[in-house]
């Protein structure tokens, strides 16, 4: 896992939070993920 990145915006529309959740979808991943046959 990678480091936490913490994202601010201001849109003038009061306070609120969220949590995002990303996963690796670079080339290598998914050339080793795509020679699983289901």
């Amino acid at each position: 896992s990678g480091a936490d990145v913490t994202i601010r915006l201001d849109l003038g529309m009061g306070r609120a939070n969220a949590t995002v959740w990303t996963c690796d979808l670079s080339h290598d991943y998914v050339t080793i993920n795509g020679k699983y046959r289901t």
